[in-house]
């Protein structure tokens, strides 16, 4: 048992200090460094809060609450989603030359882009409840909840990355196709745009994809306090989803990893 619980440890650390090399040479280069990663979100949210709110006069909710806080709630989770899932769908190829270790477990790259990807979120999870006491919404019991969130986008990510990372290793495409389907689907899901101007006849439509989950899941958590076991049908429909596309993630990255030496 206890060599086990070495290796594991051993593991996380390793995809910890991969992760803090990632972050921090992703953005080497450039002048203002690692505050790029912050920026880009901040403006894209400003961007569609004006556009919204002041240009189509959006104003609050129905039940009162500021249109900018339940955007922020929505853009936050879509953005680690999105950033994960296109950062880690490249680990094999900007990572080629760990690939073509024979003792280097690749498994664990696109895990590496996800939790580098993660920082950020860190930093969109403090401003977020920065926000909600601006606006008076005080930390309720509830607020736990956003880890069980976070382990159900880490789960999805997970399965999403092995599936697409081993894809795009035989298949360039993939990734440009991955971006046309990303900024598709953030118009299918609720971030900018209410669920209730859909009727309930195709909404059920809109709730097949499991990120509706995710971005739903922080508006009850931040702002609804609704605990996820309250969305029972919702909840078990994401797990079941989620399960499949993993052990489809981890079939085929087993299935096609003796491969990717020979093709990178």
């Amino acid at each position: 048992m206890s060599t086990i619980t070495n290796i594991i440890r051993s593991q996380l650390k390793l995809v910890l200090e991969l992760s803090k090399n990632d972050f921090k040479n992703r953005y080497a280069g450039s002048f203002l460094g690692i505050i790029w990663a912050f920026i880009q979100p901040l403006m894209t949210i400003a961007v569609y809060w004006f556009v919204f709110e002041v240009g189509f006069r959006s104003g609050n909710r129905p039940d009162g609450t500021p249109f900018i806080l339940w955007l922020t709630c929505g853009m936050i989770p879509w953005f680690f989603f999105s950033e994960g899932l296109l950062t880690s769908s490249n680990s094999f190829l900007e990572y080629s030359y760990l690939v073509k270790k024979i003792n280097f477990r690749i498994g664990l790259l696109p895990i590496v882009k996800i939790v580098s990807s993660f920082f950020i979120h860190i930093f969109f999870l403090i401003l977020l409840i920065g926000t909600l006491l601006y606006f008076g919404y005080y930390p309720d019991l509830v607020y736990i909840q956003v880890f069980y969130y976070l382990f159900c986008t880490f789960f999805l990510l997970i399965g999403l990355s092995l599936i697409m990372s081993s894809l795009v290793v035989f298949i360039k495409d993939a990734l440009q196709v991955l971006g046309i389907f990303m900024q598709i689907g953030f118009w299918l899901i609720p971030i900018v745009w209410s669920p209730e101007i859909i009727s309930d006849k195709f909404i059920m439509w809109f709730k097949l994809n499991p990120v509706y989950y995710l971005v739903e899941g922080y508006r009850d958590t931040f702002i609804n306090h609704v605990w996820f076991w309250h969305r029972y049908n919702q909840t078990t429909y994401f797990w079941v989803v989620s399960i499949f596309i993993f052990l489809l993630g981890v079939y085929l990255f087993r299935k096609l990893k003796p491969h990717f030496a020979d093709v990178l």
